[in-house]
């Protein structure tokens, strides 16, 4: 064996707790000092580095002789077994014995020849001072020497595999959100959607539109003539529109607003409707009831076609050139609706004025 195999072997031995720092000081000093008259082994020339080995270096004359616990390491380009280990004294003040066992660092030597001798460590070692100073490293396998890069690429492979988890996590999560969203906004209502959309839209309103105001003339058609400077019934008066007798009726029953309209159309049949605000529900109806008596006065007979009970219609007949007209008066709450269509054909004049009179129903109803 060996003097470097003696080392070598005093080295486990320390590092497994089987001898004590003072041998080991004592049988290291022995196995350097008969190695200083052994002959140097001559390197062998090959493909392969020479060995590593432990070398001692005499002191040289004019030189203060060598700490005695300093080891000089040398190094042979080869960076030594995994299982070697590197003795270095503390050199710390008040703790000369003490001995810090470190790692060989792994990979190529970066100088070809001996190691210089290392600088004094001052971080405390890493183990405890109990168990005499060698608790953890008289372990088969300390913890801490075993812990190295490798022992840090689980934890970074997990942390990968942890983001790249999370991120499919919060991509899952948006998609349900928006597929929920989807199917309860998408999806037709429960009971048939599709029977129960057509149903809706095929349904028609019960209830007639509320009409724009009281004096709401619908529209009529053919071409119709600006009547918008009669606002008042005053102004009916002044236009002539009506006889003397209806201007007392309609000025008896207290009437205010009105409005007027007058269309023609192309067959020449012309359209007057005319509404006009009394005091009240009541007035309105007498003055209906004077109207309609006026109409029988003035010649009219009771119109010949279909019309509303609650609507009070006459005609007079087209004879020669003298044009026939047709004549309804009605009342809508506190409103004198009044609607005539005029013109040279009876059937003609029967048929507008059913037309128009629908409409205006339609816009203005009967009944307070």
């Amino acid at each position: 064996m060996t003097w470097q195999e003696e080392l070598q072997k005093l080295d486990l031995e320390l590092a497994s707790g089987r001898i004590s720092a003072d041998d080991y000081r004592r049988r290291r000093d022995e196995v350097l000092a008969g190695s200083a008259s052994a002959p140097a082994p001559q390197q062998q020339q090959g493909p392969f580095a020479p060995p590593f080995r432990w070398q001692a270096t005499p002191p040289q004359q004019g030189q203060q002789p060598p700490n005695p616990d300093a080891t000089q390491v040398v190094g042979t380009g080869q960076a030594p077994a995994p299982d070697a280990t590197q003795v270095v004294n503390t050199q710390q003040k008040g703790d000369a014995d003490r001995t810090q066992f470190v790692r060989p660092v792994t990979g190529p030597n970066p100088q070809q020849g001996g190691w210089q001798s290392q600088q004094p460590i001052s971080a405390p070692p890493p183990w405890t001072t109990g168990d005499g100073g060698f608790g953890p490293v008289g372990e088969p396998s300390p913890g801490w020497i075993a812990q190295g890069p490798e022992a840090f690429d689980d934890a970074g492979e997990r942390s990968g595999k942890g983001k790249i988890f999370a991120i499919i996590g919060v991509i899952l999560v948006l998609a349900l959100i928006g597929g929920g969203i989807w199917w309860f906004t998408s999806r037709p209502s429960s009971g048939g959607g599709g029977e129960t959309s057509a149903q809706t839209t095929s349904q028609t309103p019960t209830s007639k539109p509320k009409p724009k105001d009281d004096l709401e003339i619908a529209d009529l058609p053919g071409t119709q003539e600006d009547q918008s400077g009669i606002k008042t019934f005053d102004d009916v008066v002044a236009q002539k529109l009506l006889t003397d007798e209806e201007n007392a009726a309609y000025t008896t029953a207290g009437a205010t607003k009105v409005r007027v309209g007058v269309s023609k159309l192309p067959n020449g049949d012309v359209v007057q409707v005319i509404t006009a605000q009394a005091s009240d529900a009541a007035a309105a109806a007498t003055a209906v009831e004077a109207l309609t008596a006026l109409q029988v006065k003035f010649g009219m007979k009771p119109y010949s076609g279909v019309s509303p009970a609650s609507v009070s219609t006459h005609q007079v007949d087209v004879a020669g050139d003298k044009k026939g007209s047709v004549r309804a008066h009605y009342v809508h709450k506190n409103t004198i609706v009044r609607v005539q269509v005029a013109g040279k054909d009876q059937a003609a004049i029967s048929k507008d004025f059913d037309t128009v009179l629908a409409a205006q129903l339609s816009a203005l109803p009967t009944g307070a």
